[in-house]
């Protein structure tokens, strides 16, 4: 009998994590897997195989009730392995999770960010934040920063598997919303303070790409996406930077883009840079917390910018972008590389993890 796997998420929308979600469950369904998709928030973007238990639309304000629905529903299913990919701020919340509803659960426990609080509760004081994980557990970080930190905060071990990226998710909707002669970079990602939009916009403005018209193209949604326009007005950027939204077909507009720019203050393993590379899109990246430094091979694949360095990144913008024999140079290495950030080279990871549990 194939093993049946939940997959635990926020939701399945705007973000890496329940993007690495999405392509788990077409990977496991592939593989046979007997796959449930559970959301905790009523926000289904990202395609997914098996089956989807929405909570986001079975909860209710009633917080007991909703406890009951959510308790009811595991001990129904008797799943043989949780990937609890969630956020897990609530130390309260997650302990009762883990002593009521997951008490004798097998939980693959997910960390996507360097900021380990976002998945251990109360995470200075590591033996209280261990008391939210259940006995039968494996711990997968995204990266081998992470997967240090780990160790070195928690006192915990567990397995680096990283991100990829599923050729078959990439739309054949090339039907863009800009002219065809455009020239742009992008960026990518959650309109919100930690990506840094608003310093990947100054960076642009300090740099020659605007005399080349070379155009920025940002796309997301969130919190500071008011504030960014607002920057842009007042940088008279107007003609040259455009926040273009959440895009479905949001890789086909870096399959066109001239270059991806990440610059973030922190990361986990960034899928929007595994996914410029799969498409043969130059990447320049902050060296932040965690990921892009096991991702960029830097003057190889893309540049690796010293970590918050802005003044670097506009230099790196104007290395890359306006040096042809550079520029193509590092177009043609992406054309003739391998790509370790496939599925093929990590769902096996997963699966010899899932079978770790009897």
């Amino acid at each position: 009998m194939n093993k049946r796997i939940c997959l635990l998420t926020d939701s399945l929308g705007s973000g890496g994590a329940e993007k690495m979600v999405s392509n788990l469950s077409i990977s496991l369904s592939k593989k046979g897997y007997v796959v449930t998709v559970v959301s905790m928030l009523d926000i289904i973007v990202y395609p997914y195989k098996g089956t989807l238990y929405n909570f986001g639309k079975v909860k209710n304000n009633n917080k007991l009730k909703s406890f009951l629905k959510f308790k009811a529903f595991f001990k129904t299913q008797q799943f043989d392995v949780i990937l609890d990919h969630r956020i897990r701020l609530n130390f309260i919340k997650e302990f009762i999770f883990s002593k009521v509803i997951f008490k004798n659960e097998n939980i693959i426990y997910c960390v996507h960010h360097f900021n380990l609080g976002l998945y251990f509760p109360l995470v200075n004081v590591p033996w209280i934040s261990r008391s939210t994980l259940v006995k039968n557990r494996e711990i997968v970080a995204v990266s081998k920063e992470i997967q240090n930190k780990i160790k070195q905060q928690l006192h915990l071990e567990s397995h680096v598997i990283y991100n990829y990226v599923l050729l078959d998710n990439i739309e054949a909707n090339n039907d863009l919303e800009i002219p065809n002669s455009y020239n742009y970079i992008i960026g990518v990602g959650r309109l919100t303070s930690v990506k840094q939009f608003d310093v990947l916009i100054k960076s642009y403005k300090n740099s020659e790409l605007i005399n080349h018209d070379i155009k920025l193209l940002i796309s997301g949604e969130g919190i500071e996406k008011t504030n960014l326009n607002k920057l842009i007005i007042d940088l008279n950027l107007n003609d040259f930077v455009k926040l273009i939204g959440f895009k479905s077909n949001v890789l086909a507009y870096i399959k066109k883009a001239m270059a991806l720019v990440l610059a973030s203050k922190s990361e986990g393993f960034p899928m929007v840079l595994i996914e410029a590379l799969t498409l043969k899109t130059p990447v320049v990246s902050f060296n932040c917390k965690s990921g892009p430094a096991e991702i960029i091979k830097n003057e190889e694949n893309g540049l690796l910018v010293d970590n918050q360095n802005s003044d670097m990144l506009t230099e790196s913008l104007n290395k890359l972008l306006l040096n042809d024999t550079f520029y193509n140079k590092i177009k043609s290495n992406l054309s003739l590389s391998s790509n370790p950030f496939s599925e093929e080279n990590n769902i096996q990871k997963w699966i010899n993890l899932l079978h770790k549990f009897n």
